[in-house]
């Protein structure tokens, strides 16, 4: 086992970690002082290169693509109600099921993802340009912006969240909106064994952010949270705007 970090990669409070449990020679840590569970070793960018590079993922349609469209067509309507002719980046896009549910409902829409065979399914499925394959650092570096920037499940996976938060705020539009939707490692119906969570599976998820960790990660970035959505499973879902 590697050695722990000094402070929490979410809310940066010296680390106290409580043990969760080991999965795939992951062991696992929950931040005493916000609850943000992470993962010991911590994944680097290279780590994950070599790992995705190994098993060559092949990325097929979930079993009812129609219902996933109109599920998040539900969710993004709740969040921003006006959507005609505003723009919509899904920063962590997977086949692209939100675009087209935010095309549906009139926004400007496109999707990013930093994982070259989710592109290359949206562009053979759909169409050539509806995900790019591109990070949301790279995609801030040039100047995008977008009057809602939809986030489901990016921060599980970034080695780097600091790094992806800042490059995040700079996406939103002023005046502009984000949501976020991450696995809650601190929520009430968290598993009493938390690694027999399906939802954990490192190193394609390793990091667990509680609502205090998010709050604090986001407030060094000058946003806040507008408003929080009640959920029965251990996910946070909120969106966030500038402070």
């Amino acid at each position: 086992m590697n050695e722990l970090p000094k402070t929490c990669r979410l809310c940066l409070a010296p680390f106290d970690g409580l043990p969760m449990g080991s999965k795939h020679d992951y062991t696992f840590f929950a931040c005493k002082a916000c609850g943000s569970i992470m993962t010991n070793p911590w994944p680097t960018q290279k780590d994950l290169d070599a790992f995705f590079g190994e098993i060559q993922p092949e990325i097929v349609h979930v079993p009812n693509p129609q219902g996933r469209i109109y599920k998040y067509q539900k969710r993004i309507r709740k969040v921003m109600p006006e959507s005609t002719g505003k723009r919509f980046l899904d920063v962590a896009a997977r086949q692209g099921y939100a675009v087209l549910a935010a095309r549906n409902l009139g926004f400007q829409a496109k999707g990013i993802d930093a994982h070259a065979f989710f592109a290359a399914f949206a562009r053979d499925k759909y169409e050539p340009h509806l995900v790019e394959h591109e990070t949301a650092e790279a995609a801030a570096a040039r100047g995008e912006q977008a009057d809602l920037v939809y986030v489901a499940e990016g921060f599980c996976e970034q080695p780097d969240p600091e790094a992806y938060m800042a490059a995040l705020a700079r996406l939103i539009a002023p005046g502009g909106k984000m949501y976020i939707q991450e696995p809650d490692g601190n929520h009430l119906r968290l598993p009493a064994n938390f690694t027999r969570w399906n939802f954990v599976e490192p190193p394609l998820n390793f990091c667990y952010p509680s609502r205090k960790g998010m709050e604090a990660l986001l407030g060094r970035h000058g946003l806040k949270v507008e408003k929080r959505f009640f959920s029965w499973t251990p996910f946070l879902k909120f969106v966030a705007v500038r402070a």
